[in-house]
Order: C-alpha cells, then structure tokens, then sequence
C-alpha cells in the first residue's frame, strides 16, 4: 500500500526546546528528526495489539530506532536494560518504568530483556579517517538470551552476547588516530564507535535512572558509566532522555494502537464497577471489580486504582501523602459508601505497557440530587470547553488558563483547584516530555480538572485526548460522562451482581 512520505517535524524539533537555553556555537540537544502523524495513525488503525503481525512490529520497532538515531547530532546512544533499583521520588511507578526506554527501543520485556542493552550508532559519514566498509547506521543488541533467536523475534541483524560489551566499549575507546588497517578490520564495531567519537566531543548518551533519590544506593550501571568517565575523560557522557523525550513524545503507530486499547478497556472496568457500586460495599471492593476487568483482558494496572465515597464532610478528608509514597499508601480504603454518596474514581489499564488515566463520577444512588447535578454540571463544562480546544499550536498553559477562569467565573472554585490542567500519557501514566513547546499532532495528553470547595462534594474529571492534524480526538469520549450517560449505566445489571448480593 502506498504510504505519504514521512514529513520532517520542523517547527517542533530544529532548534533548542523553548526554554532550554543554548549559545549560539553550542551544539543542540537533538535533531530534526522525521515523522509523519497521518501515516502512523493509518498503520495504527490496522494493528490488532491482541495479535499483531510480527513483521509489522519488526518494521515499527525498526523506525523507532531509526528516528532515535536521526534525532542525535553526534556520537553514540547506549541504553542498558535496568530493573527497579529505587523507589521513584515523584508520583506513580510501575514494575517496568526504569525500563521502558529499553522496551521502546526493542520491544523486549521480561525474561528477555535480563542483562540486555542496545547500542545505537549514527553513520558519521563526515568524520576522520576511514573504514573497511561504507559508514552507515548500526543498531547491535546485547543479550544473555540467545542472539539468533531474538535477531529473528526483533528484526535486528547484529545481535551479541551482553559478554561482549565490555569488550567492544574498552577497544573502541582508542583513539581511531591510532588504530592499525589491520584492527579496523578485525573489529569493524569497535572501529566504527571510535571514528564516530574522533578526537574531541566524544558523545555517549546513556540511561541514567529517570527516576531517583540521592539518598537510596545507586543502580549498578552509575559505576559502570564512571568507570567509562574515568578511563577516558574526554567522553561526554550525556542524558539520553535529551534524545528519547523528544522522539517519545510524538506517539507512533504500535503506541497508538494500544493507548486506544489501554483507554477501551479501561472504560469496560470503569462501567463495571460502578454499575456494580451500592450502599454497603467499601471503596476497595468497588476498586477490586475494576481491576479484575482490566485483567480480565489482559491488562495490567497503569497506577494503583483510586475509589473514593465523596460526601463534602471534611472530617472525611483523606490523609496527606508525602511526595513519592503514593503507592505505598492504599488509594481505595475500607470506607463504606452510603445512601446519598457521589464515588469518584481515578484509574486507567495498562495494555503492552500504555497506560490510559481516567476520572469519573457517579451518584451512587443512581440519581443525581439538585446539588451533585449543580457542581457536575460546572466540572463538566471546563472539561468539554478545555478538550475543545486542544489542537496544534496551543500551549499547555492555554488550556490551564482556560479552566482556571471557568473555575473562578462558576464561583471561586479555582481557589481549590490543586490540579495543573493535565499531562502527557504514553508508557508512564505521567509520561516523559516537553511541557515547554506547541502542542503538536501525535501528543497524548490527559485533561484533568474538578470542582473540589470544601463542604460540597468533589466531582472531578480526566479525559485521554490525542492531538490530530487539524484539532483532537477525544479518545475516551466512550465511558460515559454526560449527565443521563451516567445514570443510564444504572439501568443495566451488573455481570457482578449475584456475586455481590450473595457476599
């Protein structure tokens, strides 16, 4: 099938990042780099996440790398598998979040992605001296699992044993000035690495933890990336997310793909669960029907689920949580819900590791009273207002504006809005980006906002919105959120029913 060519992300991408500064003869964090928004939301619309076609992730995964190599200016990326060494000092994490720079990359979890690491090499056609072979792109696995086997699953011609990695680092850290006709052919790798450091600006970009606390032990790979530091100086060692923020940030087609899935099962939980809520179940048990419906399917959990009764008693206040320890501390309680009671809740599925994040509301008795229709009715209206107008262009501080005014024009309620207007979804919940720039096609965000006085009861929302070429799509508009949506999802059954009322 014909496909449009890849347009190249220019008003994004060509210079330093809006408020990252850069002097004029500095070199810039990353560059242009293509990528074509229609052309990935076309091959997304064709993916089956529940049974993809392997060659078809072959070529994804291939032109992920491809676009990571084309947004480096120089030198080299080396991206080790990690497991989690600390616990994450802001907000949410999941088992595979030290590790989802590697996933991107090759796709591999798991088993296969133990003692593991990718190195990506640019062609450096213009630097000194000369190879055996045409300068070119080289993408080489390293792994403890068998190289023949994951070449033929990943696509990726030159795989090795992670043994080997020492061995090719220490080699290539020669100068090439000094390297024999000889040794360049015996280790073309190594020799390629070395010309593409040449004598000055030698760049090595690698994963330091995104995710850390000074005062917990270090990951392993610090060591080894001061152990690289010391033996050759005049290595920079650079942050790879300067490179991967920007080329995740803009979802491609097996990302999309699976947000849509992450957010349609979500809404299947979320449906569920409160058609199953009534008086006399606590918070968690509402929580556990939702989180078997997301496992049901073959989902895992995003973040921990929240169900919270919502009744505007303050002495009912949840208590404080300090940064970092959210996971650590139960998000649905043992509080049972009573006659009268909103449920809130705020949770999201994680289907091949993209996570949806949701917010919604319900009167538990299946009716909103005068009041709950009062203060629903003004969360709604930011909500639907601010996704109105995401498209591209607009900035983050636009749309927050925007609910910030609705909230103080409906009645002060701007004064309690603790909530900024939203953040990027993808591999983490809160995903890695660049809050700084333009909204551009291919982001997915998350709008979030509520009406949260004091005394009345808190309603609040979170929508999953994709920015598309010419606007968004709201791509959880499914679950329901109008008025008469909800208390439509009282007039079904739950599946969950017998099961509750035999208890």
């Amino acid at each position: 099938m014909h496909r449009p060519l890849p347009m190249l992300i220019t008003c994004l991408l060509l210079a330093t990042p809006v408020g990252r500064s850069a002097a004029a003869d500095e070199e810039p964090l990353f560059s242009p780099f293509s990528y074509d928004y229609a052309s990935e939301a076309a091959i997304a619309a064709e993916i089956d996440v529940d049974d993809p076609d392997p060659a078809r992730l072959r070529d994804i995964f291939a032109r992920r790398r491809a676009r990571v190599i084309e947004a480096m200016p120089s030198g080299a990326m080396l991206i080790f598998s990690v497991e989690r060494a600390q616990e994450r000092r802001l907000e949410f994490q999941v088992p595979h979040s030290d590790n989802h720079d590697f996933i991107y990359l090759t796709g591999l979890d798991g088993i296969d992605s133990l003692d593991s690491a990718i190195l990506l090499l640019p062609a450096h056609a213009d630097a000194e001296g000369r190879l055996d072979e045409e300068p070119r792109d080289r993408v080489v696995l390293y792994t403890s699992g068998d190289p023949a086997a994951l070449s033929s699953r990943t696509g990726i011609a030159e795989v090795r044993r992670f043994s080997k990695l020492e061995e090719n680092l220490s080699v290539a850290m020669t100068d090439f000035r000094d390297w024999r006709v000889t040794q360049v052919r015996r280790y073309p790798l190594a020799a390629a690495l070395a010309r593409a450091w040449g004598r000055s600006d030698k760049v090595l970009y690698l994963n330091y933890p995104r995710f850390f606390r000074l005062g917990m032990p270090e990951p392993a790979r610090i060591e080894t990336f001061e152990r690289i530091r010391r033996f050759s100086p005049e290595i920079a060692l650079r942050d790879s997310a300067d490179i991967l923020d920007q080329v995740r940030m803009l979802q491609d087609s097996w990302s999309l793909a699976n947000l849509r899935r992450a957010v349609e099962i979500t809404g299947d939980g979320v449906v569920e669960a409160l058609r199953a809520a009534r008086p006399g179940m606590t918070e968690k048990e509402v929580m556990e029907v939702m989180d078997f419906v997301y496992r049901y399917h073959g989902a895992t959990l995003g973040f921990p689920t929240s169900v919270r009764r919502e009744t505007g008693d303050d002495s009912e206040a949840e208590p404080s949580v300090p940064e970092g320890w959210i996971e650590f501390v139960p998000r649905s309680g043992g509080a049972v819900i009573e006659p009268g009671d909103m449920v809130w809740t705020d949770t999201g599925a994680a289907f091949n590791h993209y996570s949806a994040d949701i917010q919604r509301n319900i009167p538990v008795d299946g009716t909103f009273t005068t009041e709950q229709r009062r203060l629903y009715t003004i969360a709604l209206d930011v909500q639907t207002t601010v996704i109105e107008m995401v498209r591209p262009g607009v900035t983050w501080w636009d749309l927050h504006d925007k609910a910030i005014q609705m909230l103080r024009d409906a009645g002060g309620y701007d004064v309690d809005y603790y909530y900024g207007i939203g953040h990027f979804i993808g591999m983490e919940v809160h995903d890695e980006g660049d809050y700084t720039v333009p909204l551009q096609p291919g982001m997915v965000l998350s709008i979030e906002q509520g009406v949260m006085k004091p005394g009345e009861p808190r309603i609040a929302f979170e929508d999953d919105v994709l920015v598309t070429e010419n606007g968004f799509e709201w791509l959880s508009r499914g679950i329901p959120i109008e008025i008469d949506e909800i208390e439509r999802i009282f007039k079904t059954p739950s599946a969950f029913d017998s099961f509750i009322e035999a208890r």
